[in-house]
């Protein structure tokens, strides 16, 4: 009778540590957002219109990639929270990302000092956390990232969307883009309703900043069917080579109370 006692009180804590650490009314994910493959442990979680992603430190996904290369997020040092936007933009359409973003105020990553970004980034500060991306469906086939950092704020393609000191208020972000792999594609990207980066007669679907941290290998043409949004943090990693960098792990370190970002009103249209 006493084991039974016992037993009961365990189940009643864990019940209720279960009520305690999930949100009172999780409402549905928005529209055109769905769940990701490699999920991890802080899973994204909508309330009242605002979508709330979250990345602790070492706390990735040990789920394979499927591609045949025995890896996964944890082997290589991947930290995310991301949702997938759904379905993806074939090539040759124009679609239109746009959503209301904040990123919490007290930051630390500072980034670091990449000589791939020599001639792309202006002070070759980059920056392993992507807050947002748009990848092509091939191996290493990343376009375009929004990135984050303590020093250059939240940037695209290295312009500024939102400085450091304005960590913790909302911006709007905007993409209009026709996706296509020849020289006559359009994009337009606006943050808070200023344009940060536009161009015409290019080929859209082919990465502007094509290094290896990048996720991009240069001088190989991916020719990608259709472009996959993924919204949410995911700080990179260093792979197979971090004891050759002298580095403790695979992992780029997050600080204790991790990293949140929060999403509103966001839309996705293809046409």
């Amino acid at each position: 009778m006493f084991g039974i006692f016992v037993r009961a009180i365990s189940i009643s804590i864990c019940i209720e540590s279960a009520v305690l650490s999930t949100p009172a009314h999780a409402d549905p994910h928005p529209k055109g957002l769905a769940k990701h493959a490699f999920e991890t442990p802080s899973k994204p979680v909508t309330v009242d219109g605002i979508t709330s992603f979250r990345i602790f430190n070492r706390g990735c996904s040990t789920t394979d990639y499927g591609d045949g290369r025995g890896e996964n997020d944890c082997k290589n040092g991947n930290v995310r929270s991301v949702l997938v936007g759904r379905p993806d933009v074939a090539i040759g359409r124009r679609a239109v990302y746009s959503f209301d973003m904040r990123i919490s105020s007290g930051l630390t990553y500072e980034g670091w000092y990449n000589d791939h970004a020599i001639g792309f980034l202006p002070d070759t500060r980059d920056s392993r956390l992507r807050i947002a991306s748009w990848e092509g469906n091939r191996l290493h086939n990343f376009v375009y990232m929004l990135k984050a950092d303590s020093r250059n704020g939240i940037t695209f393609l290295g312009a500024k969307c939102q400085e450091p000191k304005d960590f913790g208020a909302w911006f709007s972000f905007s993409m209009d883009v026709r996706w296509t792999l020849k020289e006559n594609g359009r994009i337009v990207v606006k943050c808070s309703d200023k344009v940060v980066y536009k161009k015409e007669g290019i080929a859209t679907a082919v990465a502007p900043h094509c290094y290896i941290t990048n996720q991009c290998e240069p001088g190989k043409s991916k020719n990608p069917s259709r472009i996959t949004f993924i919204l949410g943090p995911t700080m990179a990693g260093f792979g197979h080579e971090w004891k050759k960098y002298g580095l403790k792990s695979q992992f780029t370190e997050i600080q204790k109370d991790g990293i949140e970002v929060q999403v509103r009103n966001f839309r996705m249209k293809a046409e």
